[in-house]
């Protein structure tokens, strides 16, 4: 290299290490709302608070999710319902009350998302009008919660996530939407945090062929060009027959493997690959966490995974939430119940706090502090929990958390 060329690449390098920091970090600065609406009082002659639901009809994660739902609209109800003074508007951003408690009940309003892509928008566009719904609780995966946030960038209703991880769905930056579950990207720094500290060097990830999955690849590799870490082997799989890499994988050295996909498929894929004789460990992520892999128990081997809580936690509130759950479901609460419950009773208490109003509640569930089953819930600026995943083991046909 060139005397002149060694001067230009020294400067370069003295210029980017004295960089000052930013004037402005968009990451930090959220985009606010702040158009006309919280002026709006209460309306009269309501029947009912009507909460819309957002899901899968024909899957268990559906069914966990209207099922958690219900149990917080009933417990709500309970208490008297939407039971604040009527609100006639607001004075510097709060909602002023006058007049005399008004006892009214909360509905839940569900509506499917199965099919092709776009139908979740239809749903939402209905929620948002035809149901005047004063927030939405959904949709359970990221593609599903991207598709409400076009509608309701334009339709002013709040939206709030309870498991999608996708961390783009914060990128967004849309002042309605709220994603309340562990991001991807923390999950990814979960696993190979936990890979480095059992010095795990070659690492293989398996991903479904999927766009939440592929999301998730995308966040590990990030994660581990950070730490300057190497994963030896990418491979994707379909979810329909995902034991065709199997022979790519045995014959593959490695030190764990990291699963990245829905539940069912990854379960398959991993017996076959015991079966073949691969014994590495397994790191999963927040999928994996579920009763089907618990109950394959010993067969997996070594298993652990990023879950969205602690499954294995036992508090009374939990305890009690088990209870209600298992007698109408016949079915344990997996962590897409435990947050749709959280976020339901969230609702509920940003809708008591800022009345009848869209923009209100939008404005209450910004300022949340919420201590639920699943821990604590505090929305960052671009309106993504801030919580951490939890690192799970499969021991004897159960979750137990690692220490």
């Amino acid at each position: 290299m060139s005397a002149i060329g060694i001067l230009f690449s020294t400067l370069l390098v003295l210029a980017f290490s004295q960089q000052q920091a930013p004037y402005l970090d968009l990451g930090k600065a959220g985009a606010g709302f702040y158009g006309e609406g919280r002026e709006l009082p209460d309306p009269p002659d309501l029947t009912s608070v009507r909460v819309g639901v957002l899901g899968p009809g024909k899957t268990g994660d559906g069914l966990q999710l209207r099922t958690a739902v219900r149990i917080a609209l009933d417990e709500a109800n309970q208490r008297g319902g939407y039971h604040s003074q009527v609100h006639s508007g607001t004075q510097a951003g709060k909602a002023t009350p006058v007049g005399t408690p008004r006892g009214i009940p909360y509905e839940m309003v569900f509506r499917e998302d199965d099919g092709p892509w776009g139908v979740a928008a239809r749903q939402v566009v209905q929620l948002a009008y035809d149901e005047q719904v004063w927030a939405v609780i959904g949709g359970l995966d990221g593609m599903t919660t991207h598709l409400a946030e076009l509608v309701v960038s334009k339709a002013w209703v709040p939206v709030i996530s309870p498991s999608a991880t996708d961390s783009s769905i914060s990128y967004a930056n849309v002042p309605w939407v709220f994603r309340v579950a562990p991001a991807d990207s923390r999950q990814a720094d979960a696993l190979l945090e936990f890979a480095e500290r059992r010095g795990y060097r070659h690492l293989v990830v398996l991903s479904e062929v999927s766009r939440e999955a592929h999301t998730g690849y995308l966040r590990l590799r990030e994660s581990a060009a950070r730490r300057l870490s190497s994963i030896d082997l990418h491979l994707e799989y379909s979810p329909l027959n995902p034991e065709e890499i199997v022979g790519r994988v045995a014959s593959t050295r490695m030190d764990a493997l990291i699963l990245w996909g829905k539940a069912k498929p990854a379960l398959r894929l991993l017996l076959a690959l015991r079966k073949a004789g691969v014994s590495a460990p397994v790191l999963g992520a927040s999928d994996l966490a579920t009763s089907d892999f618990s109950g394959e128990g010993s067969d997996l081997g070594d298993v652990v995974v990023s879950s969205l809580c602690n499954l294995a936690e036992t508090t009374p509130e939990i305890a009690a939430f088990r209870e209600k759950f298992e007698k109408l479901t016949g079915e344990a609460p997996s962590a897409v119940a435990l947050y749709s419950y959280d976020v339901a009773r969230l609702v509920v208490a940003a809708i008591q706090k800022g009345g009848l109003n869209r923009a209100r509640i939008r404005d209450r569930l910004t300022e949340t502090s919420f201590s639920g089953v699943t821990g604590n819930i505090t929305f960052d600026m671009l309106g993504g929990n801030e919580a951490s995943p939890v690192l799970l083991r499969l021991q004897r046909n159960r979750w137990v958390r690692l220490e």
